[in-house]
């Protein structure tokens, strides 16, 4: 595959630069580490990678969000001055998988998946105190002196070659660490070595215990993201190294003995609104592109999430209806066995097969599949004309229906939600694909 030929290729040559690396030749900072040629080249790639998703619109840009994230993330930061060549910034990417990781600089990237999994600032902070520790212990630098001994990050990038589809803001967001920090994603698929993520989650324990955060919900982020939605075999951020559960019982042994301040945002139902109502916004971007990238299963469980915690808001039901009308002949949710070892194994093999279409099609030809599309067509319905019951004036809640119908063969009501479209949204963007749509069932025969 094209993405794991030219990935290994820049890895080789990259480790070919760092046995060239004298550390006599590096700068010394006041911690006492020895800046070599090799880390001041993965510093100058970061630079790089900082500017590149930046150019490709993978960061998401949204002031207020930013803002919130931002000052979270610089309350978990030493009060001592930043290292040597490190500016912490905090910064949200445009994709759906549940992941955060650190670049040497100081940037510090977390994912809208992961947003969107969380439930509240405390875990917000438990997350973004893990990262910075990254970055305060040099541990990119340290790592790219392991790889380059241990050569395992051709592993990762095999795994990335045979399970990423390169669509929507996931394939993109991986795509470009593998081709300009190939070591950062390395640690980021397969995670530091147990020593330094064990550093990294007990200075999360420090600093949240020093703060107004509740340190508890450093555990409660570690079984957030034991949920697979889609059954993805590549594991990332907390998911590997430790184990999960080796990880939550020597965190849960060093907060024992802890508890929260009086005003510490805890895992309240007041702080998860808090959270939400942050979040909400940026929650149903992620659904999005869940939908986008074919993770169907993910985008019914967190529009879920948002009509559960805010059933006034017209535009999360239109987030709903538009995860089940995707959903197609696909069940809501995986079953335990579908979630097993084999039963991943066996689906990702189809899945690199089968485009979506095509696995559609594989399951519309069961009995089973034509009852699941029969009944998230009949919950997309409902759930559109609870969008449109709320607001009338949701263009994207008509355009949605309009293609249900259309897809149900209700041409006449079809062309009625369209026109309402384009009435709401005179100016939409696919303006001229949806005319072409009411021209097309127009000289078709009417069907009610």
């Amino acid at each position: 595959m094209k993405l794991k030929a030219r990935s290994l290729v820049l890895f080789l040559s990259f480790a070919l630069v760092c046995s060239t690396a004298v550390p006599a030749h590096g700068v010394q900072n006041k911690e006492g580490f020895v800046f070599t040629r090799v880390d001041l080249d993965l510093l100058e790639q970061c630079d790089l990678l900082d500017k590149r998703l930046e150019k490709e619109g993978v960061v998401y840009v949204n002031e207020s969000l930013n803002t919130y994230v931002g000052r979270v993330g610089d309350s978990v930061l030493p009060r001592a001055d930043p290292p040597e060549r490190v500016q912490f910034r905090f910064r949200i990417l445009r994709d759906p998988l549940a992941n955060a990781f650190a670049l040497p600089n100081g940037s510090i990237y977390v994912n809208t998946g992961l947003l969107a999994l969380l439930e509240n600032e405390s875990q917000l902070a438990a997350v973004l105190a893990h990262e910075v520790t990254h970055v305060l212990n040099r541990h990119s630098y340290l790592a790219l002196r392991s790889y380059r001994k241990k050569m395992v990050a051709i592993n990762v990038f095999y795994a990335i070659g045979v399970w990423n589809p390169l669509t929507g803001a996931l394939g993109l967001s991986i795509y470009l660490l593998a081709n300009v920090v190939p070591v950062v994603l390395a640690a980021t698929v397969y995670g530091y070595s147990r020593e330094l993520e064990k550093e990294a989650d007990l200075y999360a324990v420090a600093r949240l215990s020093e703060s107004r955060y509740d340190v508890t919900e450093i555990v409660n982020v570690f079984k957030l993201l034991q949920k697979d939605f889609e059954g993805d075999q590549i594991k990332v951020f907390y998911n590997d190294h430790p184990q999960l559960e080796e990880r939550i019982a020597y965190v849960n042994k060093v907060i024992q003995n802890k508890t929260p301040k009086d005003d510490s945002p805890a895992s309240t139902d007041s702080a998860r609104r808090l959270y939400l109502t942050a979040t909400e916004e940026v929650i149903r971007h992620d659904v999005q592109l869940n939908i986008d990238a074919g993770r169907f299963h993910a985008a019914v469980a967190l529009s879920q999430k948002l009509v559960d915690f805010n059933p006034r808001a017209s535009e999360n039901f239109y987030y709903l209806a538009e995860s089940y009308r995707t959903l197609g002949p696909r069940a809501p949710e995986l079953t335990n066995e579908e979630l097993t070892t084999k039963a991943k194994k066996d689906a990702r093999k189809k899945k690199n097969k089968m485009t979506l279409e095509e696995q559609e099609s594989a399951l519309m030809a069961t009995s089973g599949g034509q009852s699941n599309w029969k009944e998230n067509q009949k919950k997309a319905q409902e759930l559109y004309y609870e969008a449109l019951e709320l607001d009338r004036s949701n263009a994207l809640a008509h355009r949605g229906l309009g293609m249900l119908l259309e897809k149900t063969q209700k041409s006449q009501q079809a062309i009625d939600e369209y026109r309402k479209y384009l009435a709401a949204a005179p100016n939409a963007s696919d303006r001229s694909r949806i005319v072409h749509r009411i021209e097309a069932l127009e000289k078709a025969p009417i069907k009610q």
